[in-house]
């Protein structure tokens, strides 16, 4: 059994944690958590991350978020408001990883975690972590059965 393999069953086991989420949000969130788990990305100070989404945001042309800084909780690392243009981020600390994945959810303009989504946050993470974490993200998204447009696709802006 390969690696992936073994990240694919991990995913579809983790993605039995998330009881209240859908099929596809569950999967999609526990593919992200093999990821962070695996390769890991950076992590900042909340404080310290209007700064970095700043600099996110110019480079993808995107109006930036204003980022609320609430208490930690159990269940949420962070949230986006569409109507707000807004990030919460839940705790004194976040990573890269987690702050792309709301900025997907503003630039895509969409709550969900479809394809749409899931293209969206794997060009971000392409452009903004690293094309290993981008790669392994996708491969996890397509081996645990979720819709994804091919891996080249993901190196460029809509």
């Amino acid at each position: 059994m390969s690696n992936l393999e073994e990240y694919v069953q991990s995913a579809q086991l983790q993605a039995e944690i998330y009881v209240r989420c859908t099929p596809e949000q569950a999967l999609t969130y526990a593919c992200e958590d093999i990821v962070e788990r695996q390769l890991g990305t950076r992590t900042m100070e909340s404080r310290n991350t209007v700064a970095w989404v700043e600099q996110v945001c110019q480079r993808e042309d995107l109006d930036t978020p204003h980022i609320i800084v609430a208490r930690s909780t159990k269940s949420t690392l962070a949230s986006a408001s569409l109507d707000e243009n807004a990030i919460c981020i839940r705790g004194k600390n976040t990573t890269t990883a987690t702050l792309l994945h709301e900025i997907a959810h503003i630039s895509v303009g969409i709550d969900g975690h479809g394809v749409l989504f899931r293209d969206e946050l794997v060009r971000l993470t392409r452009a903004h972590i690293s094309v290993e974490c981008a790669a392994l993200l996708h491969a996890l998204y397509t081996g645990v059965g979720l819709a994804m447009s091919p891996w080249p696709a993901s190196a460029s802006r809509r």
